[in-house]
């Protein structure tokens, strides 16, 4: 899928829930859209001194929110108006009203001084084509936009004005229409020949308060739920921990960073959709080859069921041909970065607030973060003739020789099954704990195929001999065959 220049930003975040159907996509101003829907959500705002529109005169800066377990629930756009700042914070739940689908939550948060204008626009064009906003429709309650409902609200915006054709909706003229044609229950109304409808919405926001709309991630959604009953950031955050405990977790590399990245790697697929719906979603659909690295990454991650539906059950039947397809997939990209396990440090430096990456395909790729987790499982552990060499990878990005940092890397998955393992230091003598829990059962075995050996390991199955670790990186000579134990590894 190629990208238009002239429509797509350079890089922007997806964020989404696992068990709703539907994403959003937030650039660097916090524009945001729900999908290939025509349409995105711009934001600016008013103060005594002026108007304050992000990227556009206005510095916006991007922070990741919510990181609970290292890893962020939302994102917030900050943006310098007046005398202090206003903040833009997004994220993405499950609510009890809601049906399947998620739902979006944009708060606006007034931190300055003085009271302030906070205008939404609804504007045509998404991150994919310039247009394609043909109708809109605002009533009590919210927006519609090309039939399908696109905003939701508490509180009724003080101004609206539609307009049938403007190049974007932040930029409706003081002499467009207030309000369009009425139906019986009052609600406006607008249409586009072109493709260029838009609306912008005013709502007064008092110095310490915020604005809180909701935008439904699902076409067909369900009756809106009240904006003030939707889960805090917080209870986000915490439901994101738990899903993910059970998963890999790393910690003590030298950057601090490349476990953030991996942990925001593992929440990005677990809560991507691949099915036919994903068509029309942000990241679009996937070819069988991307698949397989999907499936790959989530294996290497521990979420064996969650891997297994990335692929069709015809590929499931070959999880050698997965694990293949998904190392060449992960080497390509892993190129781009730098070579080796090299790329794991060299990516994680440069992922966005959210820790993705742009591509040519997309402005948050969710391939490239499972090219990330399987060149960090590299880093980790090296599968050479059915053995697992620890922390082969890492002798750079730790600093084995003079700094000697612990590491902990739980639920790791590999070709012999689920592997922890944790590093400790006696002086100068590394101390290592491991223990590796063999599949129990079809699903696992097949998600310890499908993790394969890693971009530059064993390219067949599995060694049917007996396990055996080594640590070279830490003692050239040392070797168990135990599937758990501890040892002093004197050199």
């Amino acid at each position: 899928m190629d990208r238009r220049a002239d429509a797509l930003p350079e890089r922007w975040s997806v964020l989404g829930a696992v068990g709703g159907r539907g994403a959003m996509a937030v650039d660097p101003a916090g524009r945001i859209v729900t999908g290939r829907n025509g349409w995105s959500l711009a934001w600016e705002v008013f103060t005594g001194t002026g108007r304050a529109v992000p990227g556009v005169g206005s510095t916006a800066r991007q922070r990741a929110a919510g990181a609970g377990a290292a890893a962020p629930a939302g994102l917030e756009t900050v943006l310098r108006a007046g005398e202090g700042d206003i903040s833009q914070l997004v994220y993405v739940c499950l609510a009890p009203t809601a049906g399947a689908g998620a739902v979006g939550v944009v708060d606006v948060q007034n931190d300055t001084p003085a009271p302030v204008a906070v205008r939404l626009a609804v504007q045509p064009g998404d991150f994919w084509r310039p247009g394609g906003l043909w109708r809109v429709q605002v009533d009590d309650a919210g927006v519609q936009a090309n039939g399908s409902p696109a905003l939701w609200w508490e509180r009724p915006p003080a101004e609206v004005r539609l307009a049938m054709d403007a190049a974007a909706a932040l930029d409706i003229p003081e002499g467009a229409a207030r309000a369009g044609p009425s139906d019986p229950e009052g609600s406006r109304r607008v249409r586009s020949r072109h493709g260029r409808a838009g609306a912008t919405l005013t709502w007064p926001v008092a110095h310490g308060s915020a604005l809180r709309v909701l935008l439904p991630l699902q076409a067909e959604a369900s009756p809106s739920p009240v904006p003030a009953d939707v889960p805090t950031l917080a209870q986000v955050g915490s439901g994101w921990d738990t899903h993910a405990a059970g998963g890999l977790r790393v910690d003590g590399l030298a950057s601090g960073r490349v476990a953030a990245v991996a942990a925001a790697a593992i929440r990005r697929l677990l809560a991507l959709e691949v099915g036919t719906e994903a068509s029309h979603g942000p990241d679009g659909r996937f070819s069988p080859a991307e698949r397989a690295l999907l499936a790959a990454a989530l294996a290497v991650a521990g979420f064996a069921r969650r891997a297994a539906e990335m692929v069709s059950l015809r590929a499931a039947r070959r999880p050698d041909a997965i694990a293949r397809l998904a190392r060449q997939e992960a080497a390509r990209i892993a190129a781009c970065f730098d070579a080796g396990t090299a790329a794991v440090a060299t990516m994680a430096a440069n992922a966005g607030p959210t820790g993705g990456w742009a591509s040519d395909r997309s402005g948050d790729d969710p391939l490239y973060r499972a090219a990330y987790l399987l060149v960090l499982r590299d880093l980790l552990v090296r599968e050479r003739h059915g053995a697992l060499d620890l922390l082969a990878g890492a002798a750079a990005t730790a600093d084995f020789g003079s700094r000697r940092p612990p590491v902990e890397v739980h639920r790791l998955g590999t070709h012999r099954g689920v592997l922890s393992f944790a590093l400790r230091w006696h002086a100068a003598t590394p101390a290592l704990l491991w223990e590796i829990v063999p599949p129990g059962n079809r699903l696992e075995s097949w998600a310890a195929a499908v993790a394969g050996a890693g971009t530059g390991g064993d390219t067949g199955p599995a060694a049917p001999g007996p396990l055996q670790i080594t640590a070279a990186a830490l003692a050239a000579t040392w070797s168990t065959r135990e599937p758990a134990g501890e040892a002093l590894l004197r050199p």
